[in-house]
């Protein structure tokens, strides 16, 4: 069967017009071979939402904005499409968020924990995510409010450097840091001296071994030592027990006789000081003790002549 050239053309320019018709409603969200529900969520603020804008579940697309409708309050009714091969719990979110770097929108469905099903003409809860300058607003917030805090302290610090660094404490400083010039010098003279007593490191070693032996012999002799001191300690007991003080009294007082006795005998007072100060007398008396050693001697070789005994006499 033969067509027409005019029946071709019209059977061509229907089925162009159809094909358009299909792709523009495939562009505005309305897809004619897919089984779909229409779902709603209402908005204060839809951060650039524009239909045609997809619906996705953690990043996989599932949908389409249809429409939006703005109300006489001012929120916004969004309508979307959703695929009914996606099992969507009731009480899930629509969230608007940023699909790229650029600004892109679309609504990223969270799914909650409902065990009913989303199902067509339901509206569902909104949500709208932070933009990317807001979320690096909410970062930057802390440190900006940190270095405001730092920026301050360091103006504190500045204020005070400038202060404490005033003429007199400029003056102060000098002053400080020629006594440490001093200072250091002194020490040079030290570390000189110390090392001219280095230097004689031998003297410093016969001392020092005098030393040990010192303490050596004291070692050795530590018992001896102990005995002394315990010896020593016990005539101080004893002085401390007896009558220290009488008995000094009363040396005193034989110190005093003895003295007065002397100056006696020096006056010639006595037969002691006669002795002492009148020759005569120490002649005579020397003169009397050689006659009776003489005597003593002429006894002790003749005693017969001193004892006559007449032997008769026994006999009567």
């Amino acid at each position: 069967m033969k067509f027409s050239r005019e029946i071709r053309t019209g059977l061509i320019m229907v089925v162009g017009i159809a094909v358009l018709f299909w792709g523009v409603n495939y562009l505005k969200g309305n897809d004619f071979f897919t089984r779909q529900r229409t779902v709603f969520a209402v908005y204060d603020q839809v951060e650039g939402l524009t239909s045609t804008n997809p619906v996705m579940v953690n990043g996989m697309k599932v949908g389409m904005i249809h429409q939006l409708t703005l109300q006489p309050n001012g929120q916004i009714i969004v309508s979307m499409h959703v695929t009914n091969k996606v099992i969507v719990p009731r009480n899930s979110t629509a969230e608007i968020f940023s699909t790229d770097l650029l600004g892109s929108k679309g609504i990223r469905l969270v799914f909650g924990d409902s065990k009913e099903d989303l199902v067509d003409g339901d509206t569902m809860t909104a949500g709208v995510q932070q933009t990317l300058s807001e979320q690096v607003n909410a970062q930057v917030a802390p440190i900006k409010a940190k270095a405001e805090s730092l920026l301050s302290s360091i103006d504190s610090i500045l204020l005070t450097v400038r202060a404490v660094f005033n003429e007199n404490t400029k003056n102060n400083l000098k002053r400080s840091f020629e006594s440490i010039s001093n200072s250091l010098a002194s020490i040079e003279n030290v570390a000189g001296s110390l090392d001219t007593v280095l230097a004689k490191q031998g003297r410093l070693r016969v001392i020092f071994d005098n030393i040990e032996s010192i303490t050596t012999n004291m070692k050795n002799n530590n018992e001896n030592l102990t005995k002394i001191i315990t010896n020593f300690s016990a005539i101080t007991d004893t002085i401390a027990k007896s009558k220290l003080a009488e008995t000094l009294d009363r040396t005193s007082k034989t110190m005093a006789e003895t003295s007065a006795l002397m100056e006696r005998v020096n006056r010639g007072e006595g037969s002691l000081g006669q002795l002492a100060t009148n020759d005569s007398l120490y002649t005579n008396l020397n003169s009397s003790a050689h006659s009776l050693d003489e005597l003593l001697k002429d006894f002790q070789a003749n005693p017969r002549k001193y004892l006559k005994v007449s032997v008769i006499s026994f006999g009567k």
